[in-house]
């Protein structure tokens, strides 16, 4: 470490002389004596000293030694010890102004005069340091995006940075000395309410506050921008609440970019759409002219069979079933691609009405009765109960016609010659109350590893090749379900029978 460089300023030549023998002995570098004002201001431009012993009274001086320090202290902040003979009241109070590291009352002796040098250097160190740090803290919060405002403990603003300027609209010098609730509001930023300002919360409670999502601040000229924010108690001891903290961010770049996303979200999600539609209308197409093709060929075939003059009696009544039942398919397939192009383009909304379901269920019943050739197969029933509604439910009618249908006929054409169906109706009943449709046949039955696929579009069973379906039915009836916000399940064992079960809210 080099040597402490002292300057002195005294106007008594010999006791300059003594002082700066006295620095030399004790370990110090003098850099000059001097007895003026002026000599004492050019000295300290040509020598910098670390310290100054500075005398008050310089006689032949325009100025005093109290002038000049504080000179010293403004423009070169270079600590002053005054050395003097005066204690009185009045010069003890000019010497407190100019802040002096020290005062040294003569005559001192050598030990006061390390003890008061010592204790001054390290004491302008300490300053000095501290002054540092104060103008690092500074220019990072100058320098942050993020806007700051500090209050004292009745939340007045005692600080903001630039940052908190631009967000607020307010000066730092038009801030100050304002409540913070008037110079930072608050509101949703989606319904417009508004927010209470977190800091007097804050300084009420000593915990710290955030603010919720999507909240924005209302600068001073009406301009809302989102921010995200924080409020934490300034404490200047464990137990005392002496102001706030309010760090807030600008969350418009954000926001924007949240915005950006969604939109290309949506459009990303609007080409999926597009393409999944091309792909079902191409599907569509393929599989609709196939079959009604085929439907119409069947139908062609037994018109041309039925105008033959020796077609014989007894086989007329085949072809025209047939053709009724060539008429009943193809009306069922265009029935169902109407219906999935309607889920599809999201068109099919919920509906509901009041009904009586017990009713709507027996119809349904009368109506695969009516739909049924019954003579083809060995037996046929088709048995309905119910556990006994006691009122009308509002449900969607035209939505559960289209499930029950597709349901009942399923069961039918996959029970083989022996038709035997047991359709109950069970009501769940409570706070949400529910109806429970369940279907059980004694078919076919289908193959466990087909359970999993069977509400897929197109997916059919791969015991079902010799018989006609296009695979629509289920997915359909799984989206009316889903409209009702319900449920389909399906349990089923080969050669055995299948149940499917839909639970509907009836509220």
């Amino acid at each position: 470490m080099s040597a402490i460089k002292i300057l002195v300023v005294e106007d008594e030549v010999i006791t300059a002389r003594v002082i700066s023998e006295e620095l030399t002995s004790l370990g110090y570098i003098v850099t000059d004596t001097v007895t003026t004002d002026e000599a004492a201001l050019d000295s300290v431009c040509q020598n910098m000293p670390d310290l100054v012993l500075m005398d008050i009274i310089l006689r032949g001086s325009a100025q005093d030694g109290i002038a000049i320090a504080t000179i010293l202290r403004e423009e070169f902040q270079i600590p002053i010890v005054y050395i003097t003979a005066h204690t009185d009241e009045a010069t003890l109070n000019r010497a407190k102004i100019s802040e002096p590291f020290g005062y040294l009352v003569k005559p001192f002796d050598e030990r006061d005069l390390r003890v008061v040098i010592e204790t001054s250097l390290y004491k302008h160190q300490m300053e000095r340091q501290l002054a540092e740090r104060e103008d690092f803290l500074s220019t990072i919060l100058k320098s942050t995006s993020d806007a700051v405002i500090a209050t004292d403990r009745v939340a007045t603003v005692t600080y903001m940075n630039p940052a908190a300027e631009s967000l607020t609209g307010w000066s730092h010098l038009e801030a100050l000395g304002r409540n913070v609730t008037e110079v930072v509001q608050f509101i949703d930023e989606n319904s417009g309410a508004e927010v209470a300002n977190p800091v007097p919360s804050v300084l009420q409670t000593g915990e710290v506050a955030y603010l919720k999502d999507y909240s924005a601040v209302i600068d001073r000229h009406g301009i809302k921008k989102p921010v995200g924010d924080s409020a934490s108690p300034i404490r200047k001891v464990a137990d005392s609440i002496d102001g706030a903290v309010l760090v807030l961010w600008n969350n418009s770049d954000r926001r924007k970019a949240e915005t950006l996303e969604l939109e290309k979200s949506e459009i990303s999600q609007t080409l999926n759409k597009e393409k999944e539609l091309n792909k079902l209308k191409s599907q569509f197409i393929a599989m609709a002219s196939h079959e009604i093709r085929s439907f119409l060929t069947n139908i062609m075939l037994s018109v041309n069979l039925l105008e033959e003059p020796n077609y014989p009696n007894n086989k007329k009544l085949t072809r025209l079933n047939q053709i009724k039942d060539s008429v009943i398919q193809t009306s069922d397939l265009v029935d169902n691609m109407l219906t999935l192009g309607k889920f599809a383009l999201g068109l099919s909304s919920l509906k509901p009405t009041s009904i009586d379901l017990e009713k709507l269920c027996s119809e349904m019943v009368e109506e695969i009765k009516y739909l049924t050739n019954a003579k083809q197969y060995e037996s046929f029933v088709v048995d309905f109960s119910h556990d006994g509604g006691d009122r009308p439910v509002s449900i969607d009618a035209d939505l559960v016609r289209y499930i029950l249908r597709n349901l009942l006929s399923n069961a039918v054409k996959y029970s083989g010659k022996s038709v035997n169906i047991q359709f109950r109706l069970i009501y769940e009943r409570g706070s949400q109350p529910k109806a429970i449709f369940q279907i059980q046949d004694r078919g076919i039955g289908i193959p466990e590893a087909d359970l999993p696929h069977v509400f897929n579009l197109y997916h059919r069973g791969s015991n079902v090749d010799e018989i006609k379906g296009t695979g629509l039915g289920l997915a359909i009836a799984k989206y009316a379900v889903e409209i009702h916000g319900g449920e389909i399940t399906v349990e089923s064992k080969v050669n055995q029978g299948t149940i499917f079960r839909v639970t509907l809210p009836i509220g």
